[in-house]
């Protein structure tokens, strides 16, 4: 990570066009951001779209702007494109290869002349726009298979800037867990908590394919979900989905081989099946015979476990 920063610090230094390529949640827009501070642009507009958002139809108006009457619907008097809502400035193409390849030919020709024309209109206008593109796909692998253009590839993938995913860089997790956590128990109010060593472990060991916005998430949940002064193993694996697995093994089990598996495996389970069982009491109001229910055992079975102080 710290030389992916220095090499984003150098190209913020030129206006070379520069193409991010990373996992989905490893902040890819953070880097480009980041980037255009650092630059001389940084006085001017920064302009993010998400190529995958914009249906192909809108694309086109959406980017290069349209003139009055050029469609059903336009605005009187016609609307600017992003590009020349980014003159001067730093044009941000997200997930730059849901870019169909019909329009990517168009793209193409603004990159190369640096003019616009708008969607109706006869006239072009110039535009001084850096482009930064941003990708979670093999580009290449998509020029092999024809759906991205060679030549668009060429002029995006001047400067080019990896960002690893949250897993190859594991000993950042405990940093950036606790950063976010104070980041939300600030923003709630609430004082921040630590990490028990069984909780801190559990977040080394989790593989993050959300990356750092799923960290982020987790964070958030814990810092409204948590009770006391510290995280236990038990609340960070029900944040991490951990429960849900374990619960989802049970059921399966017991469509198999009845009740008396669940039974077995609250008993071993200990701790993590009583937080469990708590919250199903409180969602039944605490009612001891729908919470059997709930569970797939009668209620003389359900009564075995009043050594967790469910009684």
């Amino acid at each position: 990570m710290d030389r992916t920063i220095e090499n984003a610090g150098r190209y913020a230094g030129v206006s070379s066009n520069v193409l991010l390529v990373g996992e989905t949640g490893t902040g890819k827009e953070l880097f480009a951001q980041s980037i255009h501070n650092a630059s001389k642009r940084a006085g001017n507009a920064f302009v993010a779209v998400n190529c995958a958002a914009l249906p192909e139809s809108l694309l086109e108006s959406e980017l290069f702007g349209y003139v009055e009457g050029a469609f059903t619907g336009s605005k009187k008097g016609g609307k600017m494109g992003l590009f020349e809502m980014a003159h001067k400035g730093t044009l941000f193409l997200d997930e730059i290869a849901e870019i169909p390849l019909t329009f990517q030919s168009k793209l193409l020709r603004v990159l190369q002349e640096r003019e616009v024309r708008r969607v109706g209109g006869n006239s072009v206008i110039s535009v001084d726009v850096r482009i930064i593109a941003a990708t979670n796909k093999n580009l290449q692998r998509q020029v092999s298979e024809g759906k991205f253009r060679q030549d668009l590839l060429y002029r995006l993938n001047v400067l080019r800037l990896y960002i690893p995913p949250l897993r190859k860089r594991s000993e950042d997790i405990p940093l950036l867990f606790h950063y976010y956590l104070q980041y939300y128990s600030n923003q709630f109010g609430y004082e921040m908590p630590i990490l028990s060593e069984g909780a801190e472990e559990l977040i080394k060991q989790y593989a993050f394919t959300g990356n750092i916005r799923e960290l982020r998430n987790i964070a958030e949940r814990l810092s409204v979900v948590h009770s006391g002064y510290m995280i236990t193993e038990e609340e960070m694996a029900g944040a991490l989905g951990q429960d849900d697995i374990e619960i989802a093994e049970c059921t399966e089990r017991t469509a198999a081989t009845g009740p008396s598996y669940m039974m077995y495996a609250w008993k071993a389970k200990g701790s993590r099946e009583k937080q469990y069982i708590q919250r199903l009491l409180s969602e039944y109001g605490y009612n001891r015979s729908e919470t059997a229910k709930a569970m797939g055992i009668d209620r003389s079975t359900y009564g075995e476990n009043e050594k967790y102080g469910l009684q």
